[in-house]
């Protein structure tokens, strides 16, 4: 996350929208945690997609969706039970049938990897 921390501070972005700390370990801490509902829907939107294309069977432990495009038909997620920065893995639904070892694989060794590349790729031109 230094690249991140690094990035925010070169560009002058005092408050990145992150959910404080505190407010984590909070939730960390309850067992009643309750995300906002549009999120919900995102992530059983990838879950309803899975079952749709007949892939289930991919992802058998518990995931988090953390990003997506075209409608969640492709997917980046994590693994909740590997770590405290875990790899990130990508599924593209539609192609998997015809090319299964280049469309269901790791894509990050790390979440921290993730969001490093997401920095180094990033171009503001497309935010107009």
């Amino acid at each position: 996350m230094q690249k991140l921390e690094e990035y925010l501070i070169e560009n002058n972005i005092k408050d990145s929208s992150g959910i404080p700390i505190t407010e984590i370990e909070n939730f960390e801490q309850k067992l009643n945690i309750k995300f906002p509902k549009a999120y919900k829907e995102y992530n059983e939107l990838a879950k309803a997609n899975l079952k749709e294309y007949g892939l289930e069977h991919l992802i058998t432990k518990d995931f988090w969706v953390i990003g997506e495009i075209y409608g969640s038909l492709y997917i980046n997620f994590i693994y909740l039970d590997e770590g405290d920065d875990p790899p990130v893995y990508g599924l593209d639904m539609e192609n998997y049938e015809d090319y299964p070892e280049k469309f269901f694989r790791k894509i990050a060794n790390s979440f921290s990897e993730y969001v490093e590349r997401a920095i180094d790729s990033y171009d503001p031109r497309y935010d107009r």
